[in-house]
């Protein structure tokens, strides 16, 4: 049986079972001693900075909210709510009590805008839309929650009839396209419209945003 004799090299470190060499076992001490000061006066310092970052941007953060507060999503736009009898201007504009209000996040055909149905005849799918989103306001009351004006001073917003949403009652029934880089909330109503072709999906139509850059195009010179 051989046994293991341990030089002066390799003797046991005082503290735990490892083993240390000479003069090692003093610094190892040294540090596990400041390991615990160091760490609290780090902390200290960064619990002091946060304090500070916090007490300078603490009015500027209050000044944001209270801003934010009853504001649409342009400045010093107030969210308005308007309520009345409704007659359709367009498929996607409506007057309340003489106020035109553009409906958020769709857009339906443009004044003059042609479409074809499944047969290939023409149609003017403007009326046709304008005339959808009349019969779903006739002799109903219409609340309109405005959140943007523009720079004409056209009100957008979200109207309702009997808790219904306008908006995505024409791109259900697919008389109208939603506006998916404003908002997707109207996918769903818009993929169902298409999956059944209902709508100007029965047949061709352009989107009306192209159908108005295209007439931008050709009137150039």
């Amino acid at each position: 049986m051989f046994r293991l004799a341990l030089r002066p090299a390799d003797r046991p470190d005082p503290v735990g079972s490892r083993t240390v060499a000479p003069g090692r076992d003093f610094r190892a001490a040294r540090r596990r001693e400041s390991g615990p000061e160091k760490g609290r006066a780090l902390f200290n310092r960064c619990w002091l900075a946060s304090l500070l970052v916090i007490a300078v941007m603490a009015p500027a953060l209050a000044q944001t909210g209270q801003a934010a507060k009853g504001r649409g999503p342009i400045a010093n736009t107030p969210d308005q709510i308007i309520k009345g009898a409704a007659a359709a201007v367009e498929g996607d504009l409506l007057s309340i009590n003489g106020t035109a209000v553009r409906l958020m996040g769709i857009d339906a055909p443009d004044p003059g805008q042609k479409c074809r149905n499944r047969y290939g005849h023409d149609l003017d799918c403007f009326k046709i839309a304008t005339a959808v989103l009349a019969n779903m306001v006739k002799g109903e009351e219409v609340t309109c929650t405005v959140t943007e004006q523009d720079r004409t001073g056209e009100k957008k917003g979200e109207c309702r009839v009997r808790g219904v949403d306008l908006g995505a009652a024409m791109v259900a029934r697919g008389w109208a396209f939603q506006y998916a880089s404003l908002s997707p909330a109207y996918q769903k109503g818009e993929a169902y419209a298409q999956s059944k072709r209902i709508g100007l999906w029965a047949g061709q139509v352009e989107k009306p945003w192209q159908w108005r850059s295209r007439q931008l195009r050709e009137r150039s010179p």
